[in-house]
């Protein structure tokens, strides 16, 4: 199937507007049979170099936004490969940095286009069926068929959404699910019992109050919880007053689902009672990868409970052994809320244009098999996607992360659509901007949503 490159489309899934005048004349990938050189290639590697000659090593480059935990895992799990395959490759960890609560691999997206990608890039798994439509990844079917690869070993969701109009183009690499972090000294601290964390909205409204302290100047120091950060998305709150996305039959966006409305209507007086300001000071002071790893509010005391996943088990280990941390379902509008959760997770692919597509899906199906899923999710105790794996007793031998385990079942996963970048850059702006500073009302914003990703699909072909 042949897809034809649009310089309009590139720009919409990469958020690129300074680099426009530079992509303008750059000229279109030639899209390739998986493991064949595209015209005009013949001697490009993943880094522009000249390809190695038959017999000499070759090296690949594996483009990732890890860092911390995840970081160095991952250049385990590279060694590991290195020091064992056949194929005469020596693969490379190279971080590439993405824009600020979006979906856009800029550089990526820039190499593809100039005609010298990586042979190997970690892609958030629900963008995979947009980078295959818009013919940023290779189809490698043929490969994961050879290799034994079968949809039966991974949970249904995460082999959807690796998969698009029947291809493969990504194999999936691990799973999470989210739910209500919080500090119990904090909580002991300020009188809460900390055996008695939030279980609905009011309870959780109250705390807020309870936890959060505020400077001479009545800025906020410590914030009890913030609504619009860490994985508190506009998921979340939908999920959380059982809302729904997407029409199973139709396929349509449904954003403007009337329980994701008044998701949002509550959100906004909750953002309110704590000050639009303040809020906005602590987004603005965590861009980029400010407020990571060790940085993150939440280990540092200036956030006393957040929303978010599995992986904070591990960094609670590294960064705060000593703090007394505790972890339930989202609260809900009438109480534990386990369907707030949804699952996310990361796959790695082969970008299009990377010539030997056979060596690099050696290393792509020795990251995403058994052995690389369970030295990644036992480092950084994310969950395999891999069913067996995941079976292993190590994810439940903690029980925090049992926790995340037993929230699997219930969790949801966002629409697997040829348009996700630009659904999740759009949820974002509406969820941190637009609801919280009243310039739309939750029902226009959400509507708008529908109405943007819903005329793309079409344009796209998608409903046909």
């Amino acid at each position: 199937m042949s897809h034809k490159f649009s310089r309009r489309h590139f720009l919409q899934i990469a958020s690129l507007t300074a680099g426009a005048a530079v992509l303008a004349g750059c000229p279109a990938p030639v899209v390739q049979q998986a493991g064949t050189p595209a015209a005009g290639t013949e001697a490009a590697s993943g880094s522009g170099e000249a390809a190695a000659p038959s017999g000499e090593a070759k090296n690949l480059e594996a483009w990732a936004r890890m860092t911390g935990v995840d970081e160095e895992s991952m250049k385990g799990i590279i060694d590991n490969y290195n020091a064992q395959n056949t194929m005469g490759a020596t693969v490379e960890f190279v971080y590439i940095p993405t824009s600020q609560s979006t979906q856009a691999d800029e550089k990526l997206l820039t190499a593809i286009a100039g005609g010298t990608p990586p042979a190997l890039h970690y892609a958030d798994r629900f963008t995979v069926p947009q980078f295959a439509h818009q013919g940023f990844f290779t189809e490698i079917t043929e490969f994961a068929t050879g290799a034994g690869v079968k949809e039966e070993d991974y949970y249904p969701f995460a082999w959807q959404e690796t998969v698009y109009k029947g291809g493969i183009y990504a194999l999936s690499f691990d799973t999470d699910t989210r739910a209500l972090w919080y500090n119990k000294d904090i909580m002991e601290e300020v009188g809460l019992d900390p055996e008695s964390p939030p279980t609905t909205l009011d309870e959780l409204e109250a705390a807020t109050e309870a936890l959060t302290v505020h400077d001479s100047n009545g800025r906020i120091t410590r914030f009890g919880f913030n609504p619009v950060w860490d994985q508190a998305w506009l998921y979340t709150w939908g999920f959380d007053f059982k809302g729904e996305f997407q029409d199973p039959e139709t396929l349509r966006i449904t954003f403007a689902n009337p329980n994701n409305i008044a998701a949002m209507e509550w959100l906004k007086s909750f953002v309110d009672k704590i000050g639009l300001e303040d809020i906005r000071a602590m987004i603005s002071a965590c861009q980029g990868s400010a407020c990571n790893d060790a940085n993150n509010y939440f280990f540092t005391g200036q956030a006393a409970m957040t929303c978010s996943g599995d992986w904070v088990v591990a960094q609670t280990k590294r960064y705060k052994p000593d703090v007394n941390f505790g972890v339930v379902p989202m609260p809900g509008p009438e109480g534990p809320a386990p369907y707030a959760s949804w699952a996310g997770g990361w796959s790695w692919a082969i970008p299009m244009g990377y010539t030997d597509v056979e060596t690099a899906f050696d290393a792509l199906a020795y990251f995403c098999g058994t052995e690389g899923q369970l030295k990644y999710n036992k480092d950084t105790y994310h969950i395999p996607t891999n069913i067996a794996a995941s079976e292993d007793p190590f994810f439940r031998e903690d029980p925090l992360h049992a926790i995340f385990m037993d929230l699997l079942p219930v969790s949801h996963t966002r629409p697997p659509i040829p348009a996700g970048s630009m659904l999740w850059d759009l949820q974002a702006q509406a969820l941190r901007d637009e609801i919280p500073s009243g310039t739309k009302t939750p029902e226009q914003a959400l509507t708008d949503i529908d109405n943007t990703i819903n005329a793309e699909l079409e344009d796209m072909g998608f409903f046909s």
